[in-house]
């Protein structure tokens, strides 16, 4: 039997569950936001991962050049200070990069209500924005009831924010989610979905943007959901982009009668899409879930299950790498001193280091270890150490297949060349540029010496091997910034150097895969090219997500791939002894 609490909670959360699941199955810190670009608003391309754990974005141009997101961060562990906040994020050059992820504050909010979220921001002027969101006077049955309406708040610089009392509107009977709201020739439009997709959309106009007159229903199906951010596209056309199959979007010129969907190549959920100076557009929404190991391919985003971090994955030859260098562990501190020391202890706590003692450079670099602790104090080649279950601390014999796989070479016992195919693309300089040719996306993360210095940020990176060169040292690896040298050196364990993890290989794989003859493709995700190791004859077929054939022929190697959206692509490997499909990644 049901009680009378449950008779009353049931039916909203239900209904929270038919908006929310359309386009975003699962914990919200299981998906990351995405961004795309684009030349007409319905092709995007270059789509590269925006935001860890997060979850409906909005995006705006604001002061001309400067753009603005917030969304929903969910940043693992629970009740940490980014877990469950609206937090923002600027760029002040397009898009090309943007600043770290910072929890919004609003002053005036009563303590009252619930947490803000669904946030969506609107410029009210050059000077300022205005934020509205989800929240509640007093805590609702289950966080989801009829008392959740849509509120706001202004600023002048994006984080902060002063409370605007009473709601902006408000269903009586119902909870008002997803707000989206936007200023079109002279009227504030809003809308906010009614129930599942096929219940349509709440539209309100406003000539202030606070006080919303009810119009209507946005009518809709089954097959659009109206959960996402509207677009001014030019002065006469108003765009809404909303979730599906793929993302659409419909257009308007009076923001009340709509034209009918266009389908944009883009899936995912709560889009927010705005235009850039050139006729460009660029795209943020939820993406698709990461994988924490269960039925996972090589290219797939690994979850770190102990802390939630989030690692980008690419196969290259046998090998699966983290693309990403390991951030397990607690901060410690390294302080310098006049003699070698160490300032991590095998004391049962995973510890890190961060380069120049700036925690907020892990997000880019990830952490410095030494090497026992790396370890975790044992000095079996191959083993475990930090790095998460089924991955170990990539070994000796794995960076010089990876060398040799990317086109470069060891010219001897200590250094070789080919390292800018490791790196980066951006990072170094003049001779020492990366092309990132096998996806490896080695940044130059400095490193710590043996007196706790720091050293070499944007200027050298080197890695940890988990084979000791003999009883007190082990091999590293170390990428220049100015030059293409690879160094393979060994060093004892005072020192900080990065980790990259690979995956374990099943029990018997390398001799299945010699006694088959079976193809390895590599890189995987790709950007331009795609290799394998297969017969000479081999015919090859790229097939995308929609069955089409992209391309067909022999010798793939030679072919320059960068022009294909991103996206998931199927690769046909035809020869006399076998036919095989790969699942590929395009970045």
């Amino acid at each position: 039997m049901i009680n009378n609490t449950m008779k009353t909670l049931l039916p909203f959360l239900l209904f929270f569950l038919s908006i929310n699941c359309f386009s975003q199955n699962g914990f919200p810190y299981e998906r990351p936001l995405k961004i795309s670009w684009s030349n007409d608003g319905i092709i995007f391309n270059n789509t590269t991962i925006f935001q860890d754990s997060s979850g409906v974005p909005s995006v705006i141009r604001w002061k001309g050049d400067t753009l603005a997101c917030v969304f929903q961060w969910f940043r693992l562990p629970k009740n940490s200070p980014s877990w469950d906040r609206v937090a923002v994020k600027f760029s002040y050059n397009a898009g090309q990069t943007w600043t770290e992820p910072t929890p919004i504050i609003i002053n005036g909010l009563p303590t009252k209500y619930q947490r803000p979220f669904d946030p969506t921001l609107a410029v009210i002027s050059n000077d300022s924005l205005r934020i509205y969101f989800s929240s509640s006077d007093g805590m609702p049955i289950g966080g989801l009831d009829s008392l959740v309406n849509t509120y706001s708040a202004a600023s002048t610089d994006g984080i902060t924010y002063s409370f605007e009392p009473n709601a902006r509107f408000d269903q009586p009977s119902k909870p008002v989610i997803d707000p989206a709201v936007i200023y079109f020739n002279g009227m504030w439009h809003y809308s906010a979905p009614a129930g599942p997709p096929q219940d349509g959309t709440y539209h309100a106009t406003s000539k202030d943007g606070l006080n919303f007159t009810y119009q209507g229903k946005y009518s809709s199906d089954n097959q659009h959901n109206w959960t996402g951010n509207f677009m001014q596209n030019s002065p006469t056309e108003l765009r809404f982009y909303g979730a599906g199959q793929t993302i659409w979007y419909n257009s308007s010129i009076d923001g009340t009668i709509w034209q009918g969907y266009v389908n944009t190549n883009l899936t995912g959920g709560d889009p927010s899409i705005t235009t850039l100076p050139g006729n460009r557009y660029v795209a943020i929404y939820v993406g698709e879930p990461y994988n924490s190991g269960k039925n996972f391919v090589c290219g797939d985003s690994l979850i770190d299950t102990r802390d939630g971090k989030r690692y980008s994955t690419v196969l290259i030859g046998k090998d699966c790498w983290m693309k990403q260098n390991l951030d397990f562990g607690q901060f410690v501190r390294s302080d310098s001193a006049s003699t070698i020391h160490s300032d991590m202890h095998d004391n049962g706590i995973y510890e890190k280091y961060v380069i120049n003692n700036d925690v907020t450079k892990a997000l880019v670099y990830g952490g410095l270890y030494e090497w026992n602790e790396l370890m975790n104090y044992t000095a079996a080649n191959g083993s475990q150490g930090l790095c998460p279950a089924g991955w170990h601390v990539s070994t000796d014999e794995e960076w010089q297949s990876l060398i040799t796989i990317s086109g470069g070479r060891l010219l001897n016992s200590t250094s070789g060349n080919g390292g800018n195919a490791l790196k980066n693309t951006g990072e170094g300089f003049g001779a020492g540029s990366g092309t990132n040719t096998v996806g490896f996306s080695a940044k130059h993360s400095g490193d710590r010496d043996a007196f706790g210095i720091f050293y070499g940020l944007t200027l050298r990176s080197i890695f940890w091997t988990s084979t000791q060169a003999n009883s007190i040292e082990a091999y590293h690896y170390t990428l220049w910034a100015s030059n293409d040298t690879i160094q393979r050196l060994a060093l004892g364990s005072n020192t900080g150097f990065a980790c990259r993890c690979v995956q374990n290989a099943p029990t018997g794989v390398n001799e299945n895969h010699e006694k088959n003859n079976q193809p390895l493709v590599y890189p995987n995700p790709f950007i331009r090219t795609i290799n394998v190791q297969a017969n000479n004859d081999s015919y090859y077929e790229l097939v995308n997500s929609l069955g089409l054939t992209i391309w067909s022929g022999k010798h793939i190697e030679l072919r320059d791939f960068s022009e294909l959206v991103s996206g998931t692509y199927f690769l046909k490997v035809n020869n006399q002894l076998s036919f095989e499909v790969f699942k590929l990644l395009k970045e």
